[in-house]
C-alpha cells in the first residue's frame, strides 16, 4: 500500500515523488498560491535538465510557477512547451538591435492620472486592478509593473479608477486586468465588481482577462462564481498557449464558469518553439471552441524586453492563418493582431483573400478571389460601380 504524503500549508514540493503525489485539489488555491516557485534552482529536484541561468534575469523579471503548472512540464524535455512558457532563460539577455520599452504599447500615455485606467478608445477601458499573477509568463507584455514591488495598483488608485468610470457616462465597456483580478479574493472582487455596478450603470459590458484560469484552475470555486454571475460579469478572456495545458481539471473549472451564464473567450501569444505550427493551433483552437471557449485573438509577441527569442516573423504569421482558415470550424479560427508601438492598438493580420485590379485592357477593374485550397477566380462585378436605371413616370 502507498504510504500517504502529508504536505505542510506553505512547504515547497522540491521532489519529484512530492510533485507526482500532489493532488491541487486537495486544498484551497490560497494554499497553492503559496507554494509556487520563485527561483529555477528550486525545480531541480524536480525537473531534469533544468538550465542554471545567472541571476541578472531576476533582475529584470521574476519567477513565479504554480505547482500544477508544473506537473504539466514535461521531466525531462527543455524544450517542453509548457516548460518554454514559464522557466527562466539566458535567451532574456538583451538582444543588440533588439528595440525594447517598459512600456512598448504606450499605456501609460493613455492612463488617466492618478488613476489605473487606460483609456485608449472612446468608449472602453482598460481597468488595471492587480500587478500580481500566480504564474509569470516569461514574455509577459506587462513586466514594468507585473509582480513588482513598487507596480503595485493601490487602493486608492483602484477607487479613483472607479470614480473615473462613474463620471464618464459614455464608457460603455471595462475590461479588468493586471496582472491578473483573480488573484483577489472573492471579498475584493464582490466590491469593486460592485461599485462598478452601482457606480457605473451605463457600463454595459463588463469582463475580465485572467490567466490564472488556467495557472490554477482550482481558484475557480462556486463562491468565485457566485460574485461573478451576482455581478453580471459577462465574459472572461483566458489565456492557452497550448493544448498541453488543457486538461480535465480546467475544463471542468471552465464548465462552472459557463453554468454562471458567462461567455468565454481564448487569447492566445504566438510564440516560436512553443505554437507556431499549424498543427498545433489546430489542435488548440478546436479544443478551446469544443469546449464553449471561442478563440479571440492570436496576438503577435510584443517587443519587451526578455522576449525576442519568442518572435514569429509576420510572414509566418500570416502562414498560420491560412492553415487554420478553411481547414478547422469557422468559428475556431481567431483574429491575428498586432499590438502596434506606442499606442497604436491591436491591428489585424490578414492574409489576402480578395484583391481590386486593372483589367489588361484599362476598361475597368476586376476582383480576384482565392480560397483556402490556393482556387482563384474572377469576379469582374464587383470591380463595377453600377447604377440603377432612373424610373420613368
Amino acid at each position: 500500500m502507498d504510504q500517504k504524503v502529508e504536505f505542510n500549508p506553505i512547504k515547497k514540493l522540491l521532489t519529484r515523488e512530492e510533485l507526482d503525489a500532489y493532488d491541487p485539489e486537495s486544498e484551497s488555491w490560497q494554499k497553492q498560491f503559496t507554494r509556487r516557485y520563485s527561483h529555477h534552482s528550486e525545480l531541480m529536484g524536480v525537473l531534469n535538465n533544468v538550465e542554471d541561468v545567472d541571476n541578472t534575469v531576476y533582475k529584470k523579471f521574476a519567477v513565479a510557477i504554480t505547482p500544477y503548472m508544473a506537473k504539466l512540464m514535461d521531466k525531462d524535455d527543455p524544450n517542453c512547451p509548457i516548460r518554454l512558457q514559464y522557466m527562466p532563460s539566458h535567451h532574456e539577455q538583451t538582444v543588440p538591435g533588439f528595440a525594447t520599452s517598459l512600456d512598448q504599447l504606450g499605456e501609460e500615455g493613455d492612463t488617466i492620472p492618478g488613476t489605473s485606467v487606460v483609456h485608449r478608445y472612446p468608449r472602453r477601458v482598460l481597468f488595471l486592478v492587480s500587478n500580481t499573477c500566480a504564474t509569470l509568463c516569461r514574455f509577459c507584455t506587462r513586466k514594468r509593473m507585473v509582480s513588482q514591488p513598487d507596480g503595485s495598483v493601490a487602493k486608492d488608485e483602484i477607487e479613483a479608477s472607479i470614480d473615473y468610470i462613474a463620471s464618464n457616462p459614455e464608457i460603455e465597456d471595462v475590461l479588468l486586468s493586471g496582472g491578473d483580478p483573480l488573484t483577489f479574493t472573492d471579498e475584493r472582487l464582490d466590491y469593486i465588481l460592485g461599485e462598478i455596478r452601482r457606480r457605473a450603470p451605463h457600463v454595459r459590458f463588463l469582463r475580465m482577462g485572467s490567466r490564472m484560469v488556467v495557472q490554477l484552475p482550482t481558484r475557480v470555486t462556486p463562491e468565485l462564481c457566485a460574485v461573478l454571475e451576482k455581478h453580471r460579469v459577462q465574459m472572461i478572456n483566458i489565456h492557452i498557449g497550448h493544448p498541453k495545458e488543457i486538461t480535465p481539471l480546467l475544463r471542468q473549472r471552465v464548465k462552472m464558469i459557463q453554468k454562471a451564464g458567462i461567455m468565454m473567450g481564448l487569447q492566445t501569444v504566438c510564440l516560436k518553439g512553443v505554437n507556431d505550427d499549424v498543427m498545433v493551433m489546430r489542435d488548440l483552437f478546436m479544443q478551446t471552441i469544443e469546449m464553449g471557449v471561442r478563440p479571440y485573438y492570436v496576438y503577435s509577441t510584443d517587443m519587451v524586453e526578455g522576449a525576442a527569442h519568442f518572435i514569429v516573423p509576420h510572414h509566418r504569421m500570416i502562414e498560420l492563418y491560412e492553415g487554420l482558415r478553411g481547414w478547422i470550424s469557422g468559428p475556431a479560427v481567431p483574429t491575428f493582431v498586432v499590438d502596434g508601438l506606442g499606442g497604436l492598438g491591436k491591428l489585424p493580420i490578414i492574409p489576402t483573400y480578395v484583391r481590386e485590379e486593372e483589367l489588361p485592357d484599362g476598361s475597368g477593374t476586376t476582383v480576384k478571389c482565392r480560397n483556402y485550397k490556393g482556387m482563384t477566380i474572377d469576379m469582374p462585378g464587383l470591380g463595377h460601380n453600377f447604377s440603377l436605371p432612373t424610373r420613368s413616370n
